[in-house]
């Protein structure tokens, strides 16, 4: 990457991919990233807690994509 070239998006930026929510976890500026690409996790499905008697979730799925089919994210609604 050139020093006058700059990351559109950074690791934990939240984005869209068609309408969907996303978050940025890896840039092409980390090791199998290609160039002009970026990792996103779109979330996880619903799981019951482990501590309530559930299985937790699932290995995490990491989806690389062409940042051209990427857009900036909504603001995150934050709840405790």
């Amino acid at each position: 990457m050139d020093s006058m070239e700059e990351l559109i998006f950074s690791k934990g930026d939240f984005i869209r991919v068609d309408g969907i929510n996303a978050v940025v976890v890896g840039t092409e500026e980390d090791e199998d990233i290609p160039h002009d690409h970026i990792a996103i996790f779109f979330g996880s499905e619903p799981a019951k807690r482990e501590s309530e008697g559930g299985e937790g979730n699932a290995r995490p799925v990491v989806w690389i994509v062409p940042i051209d089919i990427c857009e900036d994210g909504l603001e995150p609604e934050y709840k405790e």
